[in-house]
C-alpha cells in the first residue's frame, strides 16, 4: 500500500469517492441551490487549485473566520485535497482569541469574508506574517481567492497529504481552561466520518448540519454524511427557530444535537407549530439525555430512531447506543468496532461497576495537542486517551457517562450526577428546565444548587418545590438552595441552539446564596 494512496486523503475518501460513485446524486442543498456530488467536488477542486495559485503548500496552516456555511465546506475539502492543514477558527471567538489562537498555532493563512472583515485589521497589526485570502469581498492587505477561482481549474489537484498526515487543528470549546487546539490526521478524521454505517438511513434520507462545521464538526456532521453518500441540507444557523424552519423546508430526517438543545426546544418554542415528522433518526452527545427528555421527546416524535454516542474532540464517536427504553437514555453503549473504552480507578486499574474515569483507544484519537508537548503527555498515555469524564461500566463493557469530574458533586465520599436531580426536578409540574451545581468547585464535600425555570404561566416557589423533592429524592441528594429563575444559563455560539447547560455560571450566579 503506497503511503499516498489517494484513499487515503480525507477529501478524495469523502467527497471525490462519492463524485466518481454517484455523480448526479444530490449532495447538498444550501440557500435553495442544489448541487450534486459532480458539481461540489468541482467547486472544491476550483477552490483548491485557487488556493494553489495564491501560494497555499501542503502542510501550511490555513485558519478560516467565514460566516457562510457553504464557504467553510469547500474551503476545507479544498484545504484537505492540497494537503494544508485546516485551523478551524470560529468567528464567534473575540479579536483577541483570534490573534492569540492564530499566533499559538503558528498560522500562515487566514481566509476571511466580510462579515468577518473586522478581523482584518487586528491581525494584521498584530501578526503580519500571517497572509490574509479575502473570500467574497475587498480587504485592503489581502489577496482575493475571487480573483483567483475566475482562472482556476476544476480538474483534480495534486493530493497534498494521506494518512497520517496531519489534516486539522480542531479547537476545544476550553471548558477545562485555555482552548487547545486538536491535531487530527486525515486517517482518524475518515475514521470518524464512519459513524452513519451505525446508523439506519436509506437513499431519501437527508443529514441537516449548521455552523458546527466550524470545529471538530465538519469531519463528525458534513463529513459523515458525505462518506455515507446522504445529502446534505446545509444551513447557516440552526438556532432553535431556524431548526424547526429548516426541518420542515427541507424534510431533514437525520441531526445530531445536544440533549439541552431538545429541552429547550420543548419547553421554549412553538415546536408544535412546526411539521417535524421527517426526523427519523437523532444523534444526541455531548451531555448525557435524562430519561425526561427521552421521554417527551419521544412523545413529541413517534417512531424516532434515537441515538445517544460518546466521545470528545480528541476521540469523537467513541460509543454510539440506540436509546429504545427510557431507563438506557443515560447508556452511551459499548465501543464502536475496532476502537476501545474502558474505566479505571484512581491507580490505573480497570474497574467495572463502580465510577472510574472513561479512557478510550482506537484509530480515531487525536494525535495530541498542537505545541502542548507536556499537555498531550498527561492525556495519552502507552495509547490510551484519558478524558477526564466519569464513568460506570457494566460486565458487558456497557459505558454510563457520568459527566466531568468537575461537575460531579463530591458528598460523602461518593459522586452525584446532577442529571439525576435535574431529572427528577423535571418531573415537577410546572418546571420547564432544571441545573444543578456543586458548589465550592472542586471540594471534597460540596453542597447542592438546584435553580429551575417555570413553564409559560407556571409560578414555582422554593417552599413547594423543596416539598416535592423531598418525597423524590434520597437525602443525600436534596439540595442545600433551590433558585426559580426566569431562564437558565446555556452555552451559546450559533451550533444549533443554546447548547449545555452550563453548571458553572449556576455556581457563579447563586452560590453566594448558600448559608455558610
Amino acid at each position: 500500500m503506497s503511503a499516498r494512496a489517494p484513499y487515503g486523503n480525507y477529501a478524495h475518501a469523502v467527497l471525490t469517492n462519492n463524485a466518481a460513485r454517484t455523480p448526479d446524486d444530490v449532495a447538498l442543498v444550501y440557500r435553495g441551490q442544489s448541487y450534486s456530488f459532480d458539481a461540489l467536488n468541482r467547486r472544491v477542486n476550483r477552490t483548491a487549485n485557487a488556493l494553489r495559485a495564491l501560494g497555499v503548500e501542503p502542510g501550511q496552516k490555513v485558519a478560516s473566520l467565514l460566516g457562510e456555511a457553504l464557504h467553510v465546506a469547500e474551503t476545507y475539502f479544498a484545504e484537505a485535497k492540497i494537503g494544508a492543514v485546516i485551523a478551524a477558527f470560529n468567528p464567534y471567538w473575540a479579536p483577541d482569541m483570534v490573534v492569540e489562537m492564530a499566533r499559538r498555532s503558528k498560522i500562515d493563512w487566514l481566509t476571511i469574508d466580510a462579515p468577518n472583515a473586522k478581523f482584518a485589521e487586528t491581525v494584521r497589526a498584530e501578526l503580519p506574517e500571517v497572509r490574509l485570502i479575502a473570500v467574497g469581498t475587498r480587504i485592503d492587505g489581502a489577496v482575493s481567492l475571487d480573483d483567483a477561482l475566475a482562472q482556476a481549474s476544476d480538474e483534480e489537484p495534486p493530493l497534498g497529504a494521506f494518512f497520517d498526515d496531519p489534516m486539522g487543528f480542531f479547537y476545544t470549546s476550553g471548558t477545562t481552561g485555555t482552548s487547545k487546539a486538536v491535531v487530527h490526521s486525515h486517517s482518524s478524521c475518515i475514521q470518524m466520518s464512519t459513524v452513519l454505517y451505525e446508523v439506519e438511513r436509506s437513499t431519501d434520507s437527508v443529514w441537516g448540519s449548521g455552523p458546527i462545521i466550524w470545529g471538530i464538526g465538519f469531519p463528525c456532521t458534513i463529513g459523515a454524511a458525505f462518506y455515507a453518500g446522504m445529502k446534505v441540507a446545509l444551513e447557516d444557523d440552526l438556532g432553535p427557530a431556524r431548526l424547526l424552519e429548516a426541518v420542515q423546508r427541507e424534510r431533514i430526517s437525520h441531526i445530531t444535537m445536544i440533549p439541552s438543545q431538545w429541552a429547550d426546544i420543548l419547553s421554549n418554542h412553538p415546536h408544535q407549530d412546526f411539521d417535524l415528522s421527517s426526523l427519523k433518526v437523532i444523534l444526541l452527545g455531548g451531555e448525557p439525555i435524562s430519561p425526561n427528555i427521552f421521554s417527551r421527546l419521544m412523545e413529541r416524535l413517534p417512531g424516532l430512531s434515537l441515538y445517544s454516542f460518546y466521545g470528545q474532540s480528541e476521540g469523537p464517536y467513541n460509543c454510539v447506543n440506540t436509546i429504545t427504553e427510557a431507563h438506557l437514555a443515560a447508556t452511551s453503549g459499548r465501543a464502536r468496532v475496532g476502537q476501545a473504552v474502558r474505566t479505571i480507578g484512581a491507580n490505573g486499574e480497570r474497574v467495572v461497576g463502580v465510577p472510574g474515569e472513561i479512557v478510550m483507544t482506537g484509530p480515531h484519537l487525536f494525535q495530541g495537542y498542537d505545541g502542548q508537548p507536556d499537555k498531550t503527555a498527561e492525556v495519552l498515555k502507552d495509547g490510551w486517551f484519558h478524558t477526564g469524564d466519569l464513568g460506570l461500566m457494566d460486565e458487558s463493557g456497557r459505558l454510563t457517562v457520568l459527566g466531568r469530574k468537575e461537575d460531579a458533586i463530591s458528598r460523602g465520599g461518593h459522586y452525584l450526577r446532577p442529571i439525576q436531580i435535574e431529572d427528577v426536578a423535571g418531573t415537577i409540574e410546572g418546571v420547564a428546565e432544571a441545573g444543578v451545581a456543586g458548589s465550592p468547585a472542586g471540594a471534597p464535600e460540596q453542597k447542592i444548587i438546584l435553580a429551575v425555570s417555570p413553564q409559560p404561566g407556571a409560578t414555582l416557589d422554593e417552599a413547594g418545590l423543596r416539598a416535592r423533592l423531598e418525597a423524590l429524592l434520597p437525602a443525600e441528594a436534596m439540595p442545600d438552595l433551590i433558585v426559580v429563575a426566569d431562564s437558565l444559563p446555556h452555552g451559546n455560539d450559533a451550533s444549533g441552539g443554546r447548547g449545555k447547560l452550563l453548571r458553572r455560571e449556576i455556581r457563579a450566579l447563586y452560590e453566594g446564596r448558600l448559608a455558610g
